[in-house]
């Protein structure tokens, strides 16, 4: 069994504390998982806070946003760009044009090197929300891999006619709040049904979404017993950059992207659709 983690972070409270607490959590089991941070968390559109260093947050860790991200990459974790804010993502980016998209791309990529030191090579759009300027624009700007939509194993995605040949590793398996939305599902056991979901088999393994706002507060035990049973009998988690390690582009196929409906999420979410014979 192949899980590979990873962590989106998109609120001032998921930086101080939920990213303490998870890595606290997968230093304990000597995991590795990819972190996306969104850039900005002011809710007004366009407001963009250009030092780290404002953010002044209560409870948890404690961390600002450099902090967190350095804390994270000290870990041996992956780091990469969940946008630049992610609410504002959440309701524009569908059906956004490419001026939006590249200006939001460009504000996030340029906070996150001011961050980091480094320039962001993986994005995950947040909440699965693509267009298909975003697929353009991350081939143009080199992107390692990127993890936008929803689907079953790594692919090169067309929409609207732009085939991007930047890959996509998609999330594969529900994530706990959908889980959690069905009536026989509880806390209690939400951790058992998304390891069965986690026992069918993938060619590259799973991709496991988590939220530094969900696992990383309320659901931290959900989270530990989730990495018990798929560290147990010789299963394996790894980061989205290990499935990109393994990938041979030459042979990874082109499928459509399409929007699917997913029960306990509210939005329709991006998602692998039909293979596309070029």
């Amino acid at each position: 069994m192949r899980i590979a983690l990873k962590v989106d972070v998109a609120t001032e409270r998921g930086v101080g504390e939920g990213v303490p607490r998870l890595l606290e959590l997968l230093g304990t089991y000597q995991v590795r998982a990819t972190f996306f941070f969104a850039m900005d968390f002011n809710p007004v559109r366009g407001l963009v806070r250009r030092a780290a260093s404002l953010f002044a947050l209560g409870g948890g860790g404690g961390l600002d946003l450099e902090a967190s991200m350095q804390k994270t990459l000290e870990a041996g974790h992956e780091v990469g760009l969940l946008g630049n804010e992610a609410e504002s993502w959440r309701k524009q980016a569908a059906f956004a044009d490419a001026d939006w998209t590249r200006h939001q791309l460009a504000l996030g990529m340029e906070r996150f090197e001011a961050l980091t030191g480094q320039v962001a090579d993986r994005f995950a759009a947040p909440y699965w929300q693509p267009n298909a300027h975003l697929f353009g624009m991350e081939e143009r700007r080199n992107f390692s891999f990127a993890s936008d939509v929803r689907g079953k194993f790594p692919f090169f995605p067309q929409l609207h006619n732009i085939v991007s040949r930047c890959p996509q590793i998609p999330t594969t398996l529900p994530t706990l709040r959908e889980m959690l939305s069905q009536g026989e599902v509880t806390p209690a056991n939400v951790h058992e049904y998304l390891y069965a979901e986690s026992r069918r088999l993938l060619p590259h393994g799973h991709v496991y979404s988590a939220s530094a706002e969900e696992e990383g507060l309320e659901y931290l035990e959900v989270m530990e017993k989730l990495i018990v049973m798929w560290k147990g009998q010789e299963g394996t988690l790894r980061t989205l950059g290990d499935i990109r390690a393994e990938l041979d582009l030459e042979k990874l196929p082109v499928h459509q992207v399409g929007w699917a409906q997913v029960p306990g999420r509210k939005e329709h979410v991006a998602a692998q659709s039909l293979p596309v014979e070029l």
